[in-house]
């Protein structure tokens, strides 16, 4: 049976040191910890727990970034119970990390989704899957805090994430108004270079996070007929399955009418289920992850640039400079050198 690590934070609790205690005793029991001098603590699994490291960097404006590359020997599971005052901004570069949320239901953290802590109280389960290897970034603090911390800065908060409901069903990932604060947030996970200008690196990735993440709950609402669209379990089950059919077939690309045949759909209802689900295109949606995939393989890895290409799906080196290039604004080789 899968051991349930439990992580709690204190009640009334205010001060950002004292929410990310409850996560560093977390860390405690399953890693160990090797802390380095560019400020960054590296929790590197057990070998009875699993592969990989939970990295955190403390910044001077008080918040905590974890950057998350591990897989957990026959699976994982973390019970989490934290007051309204909690604050965590989660995106998933790569993998899956399901989510039960008490009184409201189940998600699935993917890769491309983003999670915002409600600013209610929260309890519930977070599991990995066996030897799953999940990616993903997470700005840990109090909603407090944030406040200070942007007033400081001379900016308003950040909007309210909308009624009780609204803002837990966008704690599951299930909003497209969290996706403008993937790409800060990405950036952040795919830095490694340890340098003087780091931390500074990091901290305007963070402002810039939380801008994207302030323009993203302030947008118009979707038209009426996606933001009404009704989708039954099994459809909402199907459509969760498109990106990973995608991803199997990248180098042959099913069409629209493929993937509406494959999960029972008509393409309408496909192509309209699917931006409800997540606030973009199918096309858009794949194009992104290969993308972002090719970006991290070129970050840890030594393989050749056109290597790398093909294995996101791009039949020609050039097609996939060229599609690189218009989309992060700069080569593969660049890309590498910069972050690397």
């Amino acid at each position: 049976m899968t051991r349930v690590h439990q992580l709690a934070g204190a009640t009334g609790s205010t001060t950002l040191d004292a929410t990310y205690a409850t996560y560093a005793a977390y860390y405690a029991s399953i890693a160990q910890a090797d802390e380095s001098s560019d400020g960054t603590v590296r929790h590197r699994l057990r070998p009875e727990i699993g592969d990989g490291t939970i990295e955190v960097t403390s910044l001077r404006s008080g918040f905590h970034i974890v950057r998350y590359d591990v897989a957990f020997v026959g699976g994982h599971q973390v019970g989490y119970a934290f007051p309204g005052d909690h604050f965590e901004l989660e995106h998933c570069v790569d993998g899956r990390m399901h989510i039960s949320e008490a009184g409201v239901g189940t998600g699935e953290l993917n890769a491309g989704s983003v999670a915002l802590s409600p600013r209610c109280a929260t309890e519930g389960v977070v599991a990995h899957g066996d030897g799953e290897r999940y990616r993903a970034v997470s700005i840990t603090g109090t909603w407090t805090g944030l406040e200070s911390y942007l007033g400081g800065l001379g900016a308003q908060a950040v909007p309210a994430a909308g009624p009780e409901h609204v803002a837990r069903q966008r704690y599951l990932g299930r909003s497209a108004a969290l996706h403008p604060a993937a790409g800060p947030l990405e950036e952040i996970f795919l830095h490694r270079r340890s340098s003087p200008g780091r931390l500074l690196f990091m901290e305007s990735r963070l402002v810039a996070a939380l801008a994207a993440l302030s323009d993203g709950l302030t947008v118009t609402a979707p038209p009426a007929d996606v933001r009404d669209l009704a989708l039954d379990e099994h459809e909402v089950a199907a459509l969760r399955r498109v990106p990973e059919l995608l991803w199997q077939q990248r180098h042959a690309p099913p069409t629209l009418a493929g993937l509406a045949r494959a999960s029972s759909m008509s393409v309408r209802r496909l192509t309209t289920g699917f931006r409800a689900l997540y606030g973009t295109s199918v096309k858009e949606f794949h194009r992104r992850r290969c993308l972002d995939r090719a970006a991290a393989l070129l970050v840890e890895t030594d393989w050749p640039v056109a290597r790398i290409g093909h294995e996101v799906g791009y039949a020609s080196p050039s097609n996939f400079g060229y599609a690189f290039r218009r989309d992060r604004g700069t080569t593969p080789a660049r890309f590498r050198r910069t972050h690397s």
